[in-house]
């Protein structure tokens, strides 16, 4: 694995999903994971990306709207939408927000973001690291896409923390296995560093 040729790409790392807002989606160790974050922030990745849920008030997966799945979270403007604190996110290229259609839903960047593969590919990228909220849901479907469009993947563990939610049919099992099937490996920050420096 070569730093140039790699991308890290950090999901949702917001406190609407987070015990700093316990009436929105709290995964439990959310907040936690930021020490893990930044360490691989500090590693010298080609290109390092984000992305943001960015929700409207009136959501489809809100409770009480349509889909009826989750409490409303990280809606627009509000602190449940901001970056957790402490992140260094002065490090982050790019911030791409989804999850703004309020009648569609959108787990992975490239749901509302088609283009996000080959802006990867112009920029010499051919793998990718993935970690942040929740390991089985955004990570899991941003590392599912990528993978599906031929890049190598990653799955940071230790930089993640993941949550089941019955009543939208995701549990962190049954992703492992898909993402496993898929060709994707999930590691931790020690090994992922090792990996780097290795090439």
């Amino acid at each position: 694995m070569r730093w140039s040729q790699t991308g890290l790409i950090v999901v949702d790392a917001q406190q609407g999903f987070t015990e700093l807002q316990p009436q929105e989606l709290p995964i439990p160790g959310g907040a936690a994971i930021v020490p893990a974050v930044n360490t691989l922030l500090a590693l010298p990745f080609g290109r390092i990306d984000a992305t943001q849920d960015w929700h409207p008030p009136d959501h489809c997966s809100f409770l009480g709207q349509r889909d009826n799945l989750y409490p409303a979270h990280c809606v627009q403007g509000t602190p449940g939408a901001e970056f957790l604190p402490g992140l260094h996110t002065h490090r982050f290229h790019a911030i791409w927000r989804k999850g703004y259609d309020p009648d569609r839903d959108a787990y992975a960047v490239t749901a509302q973001h088609p283009g996000f593969p080959e802006l990867l590919r112009a920029q010499g990228i051919t793998t990718v690291a993935v970690c942040g909220l929740a390991l089985n849901i955004c990570c899991f479907f941003t590392a599912r896409d990528l993978r599906l469009q031929g890049f190598n993947v990653y799955l940071v563990e230790d930089a993640s923390a993941g949550i089941d939610v019955p009543q939208a049919g995701l549990f962190q099992q049954q992703a492992r296995a898909e993402a496993q099937r898929l060709g994707i490996l999930y590691v931790d920050v020690a090994t992922l560093r090792q990996l780097g420096t290795l090439a």
